[in-house]
């Protein structure tokens, strides 16, 4: 990930699991940008202020708890409304990103609408925004995240229709290989290709078959396995690294998050 802070308020970060994707947030007052458009997707939750949207003829406000969803190439200008500091957190995102975590040849997202007041959608933004602008992030994270989203906002074309075994199959090989390799590096892509399935069936037949998504189930091994060396008097440094986490600090917040104690107070 690097970070950039231009002088009018706006942070820049880039995942370092998902080349071309961008992150910024922003803090503007009387701001006005003229009619401009993006090639990737725009996907942004405002967390305060608001802002006049136009888009073609029509205009629209997002205020504080929506959701901006603009399409590559979808030509449009926005300034600030208000006294209030406007604050939104965007991901712009390439279409070769999002087709991706899709179906070999299934259609791209259309947005009808630039603005969204979705509460579910709006929480889910920022905690993907929050995800992918983490320094300590790793490649599971990072595109679990990413294909959570792209998930909530196309369609499941599948949705009550029984699947089928073969998916059961590949669910329980990734389950496997998860339990065997939950130190590694390894991302939603390295799982796809070890089955053959898309993305979004290997995540949403795994989450179906085993109750928790493929991030959760590692996360659970890892965590796991943190408690047995801990009672064995392995160092916490140590520990860490054998179960690979950025560095110590990371490895204990994520212990306190799932245990509810750091590790220090486990022993």
């Amino acid at each position: 990930m690097s970070v950039d802070c231009s002088a009018d308020g706006a942070r820049f970060y880039r995942p370092r699991f998902l080349p071309g994707v961008e992150l910024v947030s922003v803090a503007y007052n009387g701001r006005r940008f003229p009619e401009h458009s993006h090639e990737e997707y725009v996907i942004g939750a405002v967390t305060t202020g608001a802002e006049m949207l136009a888009v073609g003829r029509n205009q629209h406000v997002a205020d504080e708890g929506t959701v901006l969803r603009l399409n590559p190439a979808e030509a449009h200008a926005n300034s600030t409304l208000g006294a209030d500091t406007l604050r939104y957190s965007v991901l712009y995102v390439p279409k070769f990103i999002v087709a991706s975590f899709l179906d070999a040849g299934a259609t791209l997202p259309q947005f009808d609408s630039p603005v969204s007041k979705q509460v579910q959608l709006f929480c889910h933004v920022r905690a993907v925004h929050a995800t992918l602008a983490c320094a300590e992030s790793g490649r599971l994270e990072q595109e679990s995240a990413i294909s959570s989203l792209v998930q909530e906002l196309k369609p499941r074309a599948m949705s009550g229709k029984a699947e089928p075994s073969t998916f059961h199959v590949a669910a329980d090989n990734i389950r496997q290989f998860i339990a065997e390799n939950y130190a590694g590096a390894f991302g939603l892509h390295d799982l796809s290709s070890l089955t053959g399935l898309s993305t979004f069936h290997l995540a949403r037949t795994f989450k179906k078959r085993f109750g928790l998504s493929p991030l959760a189930y590692r996360d659970q091994h890892r965590m796991a396995e943190a408690r047995r060396l801990l009672l064995a008097g392995q160092p916490i440094s140590q520990i860490s690294l054998s179960l690979g986490y950025a560095d110590q600090s990371h490895f204990t917040r994520q212990f306190q998050r799932v245990v509810g104690t750091s590790p220090q107070r486990y022993v």
